[in-house]
């Protein structure tokens, strides 16, 4: 899988929100004022990502807080007749958006030097088979925080486990989708690895990988050697070793302590392992997945 471990990689870590309205669309806040709520939480970056057009958020840059590119945009061709929701990074104001398809959105955007990823597909009522339809794109939501608050759909771990073991590279991104109209902020975000904050910078390491989802843990350290995957973070109550169909392992104490370590012996078979660290107010944290050396399909999947 062509994922970056952003705990092999020098820098910094720089936490953002990639999914956020305005009153350039249907959220509660202006661009100016998003950008300040998130600021003064200690955000480093944010993308403002309206419905159906780009926010041109540059003038809101700055030396210790940098925005990105993007909007979400509706789309047709599931299998099911649902509507996906593609949100688009990178691409410029006048980005000449495409008709309604979903495909079509995401090849613009790639060819525009952008990337795009699936929005929310639980809220959505997609079907797996939808989302392995799609190509190209560079991840999904894995958690998004006012569908969590909304309907308690926020949670689209499934979809991306379906995709991982289809052979599909894709990230997974923990996202606020804040719109203001209750209290939807502050609760879904990554922490992105780099060596400078800058609008680039923050594009280049989140297409590749290079960072972790959240709603609240911390994630210390998640690599893959010697027949191990070892997991270094924030106190948790359960730690959870995702894997393809039922291989994988949680690891949580008899007494209920907290525990901030954990690992596993792997059987060479897993193809791939990602980490959740669950916090006592059940939160998650998300790595995204590495390939798993003599794994099954591995030289499919490297």
């Amino acid at each position: 899988m062509p994922i970056v471990n952003p705990f092999d990689v020098p820098g910094q870590w720089y936490k953002g929100n990639l999914h956020t309205h305005t009153l350039e669309s249907d959220g509660e806040l202006s661009p100016e004022e998003a950008c300040a709520r998130y600021r003064d939480a200690g955000y480093s970056f944010l993308a403002i990502t309206d419905h159906g057009t780009i926010t041109d958020t540059r003038h809101l840059s700055g030396d210790d807080f940098v925005t990105l590119l993007g909007g979400e945009f509706g789309g047709k061709g599931a299998p099911s007749g649902r509507t996906y929701h593609i949100v688009v990074l990178g691409v410029e104001p006048d980005w000449p958006r495409p008709d309604d398809d979903a495909q079509a959105v995401i090849d613009a955007t790639n060819a525009s030097g952008g990337f795009a990823f699936v929005a929310h597909p639980y809220w959505s009522g997609l079907h797996t088979d939808d989302l392995l339809t799609l190509r190209d794109h560079a991840g999904v939501e894995v958690y998004n925080f006012t569908c969590y608050r909304g309907i308690g759909k926020g949670n689209s771990a499934i979809y991306w486990d379906v995709m991982l073991a289809q052979g599909v590279p894709v990230v997974g991104l923990g996202v606020d989708d804040s719109h203001g109209h209750y209290n939807d902020y502050l609760g879904g975000w990554i922490c992105v690895k780099a060596e400078e904050l800058t609008s680039e910078g923050m594009l280049t390491a989140i297409k590749s990988g290079c960072f972790y989802a959240s709603s609240g843990p911390e994630i210390h350290d998640f690599r893959v050697e010697d027949g191990k995957a070892v997991a270094r973070c924030s106190p948790a109550q359960v730690v959870n070793f995702i894997s393809a169909d039922s291989r994988g392992r949680s690891i949580w104490r008899d007494d209920d302590t907290l525990f901030d370590e954990a690992e596993v012996e792997l059987k060479g078979k897993e193809r791939y392992v990602r980490l959740e660290v669950v916090d006592v107010r059940g939160r998650v944290a998300w790595t995204n997945p590495l390939p798993v050396p003599s794994g099954e399909d591995d030289a499919r999947n490297a």
